[in-house]
Order: C-alpha cells, then sequence, then structure tokens
C-alpha cells in the first residue's frame, strides 16, 4: 500500500480515540482541527509543521510536528473538566516515560522511528461571543517522524 501522508494524522486520532481513559475525561472524543458544534470536552489534533526528507529523489521520511490538545469548557457555574488528566493521559500514549513498549502507532505505508513530545502547552481561552465561557486547554507539540516504507 503506498504512503499517504494523511495516515499519520488519522494514527494519532485513532489511538486517542480507543483510550477509555482518555474518553472518560473528554467524552465528545478526538478530532482533527475542530470538534463538532455543541462539544463540551473533547482532543484536537492539528498538523503543524509537516516536512519530507528525501533520499534518492524520492520521499523517504516524513517528519511532523502535530498539536495535541485536551479542551474543555468551563463558565462560572460549570467547572473545567480535569483537563491536566486528559494531558497526562495523552503523554502517557503518544509518549510514555520511560519507553516501556515499541512506538505505538500503526500507520500504512510507514515504519515509525519517532514520538516524542516536544514542547508542552497549557492554556485558558476567553469566547469571544460569551465573556462567561472560558476553555481551558492543555497538551503538547508532538513531534512524529515517519520512514516511508519501500514498494
Amino acid at each position: 500500500m503506498p504512503a499517504d501522508s494523511s495516515d499519520i494524522l488519522n494514527a494519532i486520532i485513532t489511538k486517542l480515540g480507543a483510550d477509555s481513559q482518555l474518553l472518560a475525561i473528554c467524552p465528545n472524543g478526538v478530532y482533527e482541527d475542530i470538534a463538532p458544534p455543541g462539544s463540551t470536552r473533547f482532543v484536537i489534533v492539528s498538523s503543524l509543521l509537516p516536512t519530507d526528507a528525501d533520499e534518492f529523489q524520492r520521499r523517504a521520511i516524513e517528519d511532523t510536528l502535530f498539536l495535541v490538545q485536551a479542551r474543555t469548557y468551563a463558565t462560572s457555574t460549570v467547572p473545567a473538566a480535569d483537563v491536566k488528566a486528559a494531558a497526562a493521559r495523552i503523554d502517557a500514549i503518544l509518549d510514555p516515560q520511560p519507553p516501556a513498549a515499541p512506538l505505538a502507532l500503526d500507520i500504512p505505508g510507514f515504519d515509525v522511528m519517532v514520538v516524542k513530545r516536544e514542547e508542552f502547552f497549557r492554556g485558558v481561552e476567553v469566547d469571544e461571543k460569551d465573556a462567561t465561557i472560558r476553555w481551558k486547554t492543555r497538551g503538547g507539540r508532538y513531534r512524529i517522524m515517519c520512514s516511508v516504507k519501500k514498494t
């Protein structure tokens, strides 16, 4: 099967979306870039910096930085879910410390070389239309490097 770059992001979403502990904290699911309307506790995965490395005039390695963040809704009367626990679970899935097992992503057309968090991310966003609404976010920027399987 030829390598499809979108399968890397899909593998992250599938891996996180299959974890019952993460879904207990973020029951609305795991999505690419944006969650469905009405979602209040979810995980977003975004591709930030995809680059390719060539070998003998063909793509050999894909190196991509992903922003993976848990997002929870809060108001003055509705406390935010435990976004810290969600981020810790994301990290345990994608970059366990110390590494206890082989890299945990299965991506058609690729051999996974590196999965590691490069930067911690944390923030609070105020809703543009309703200043009483806050979104707590926490997660990280994760580097995924894969070699393209030779066909």
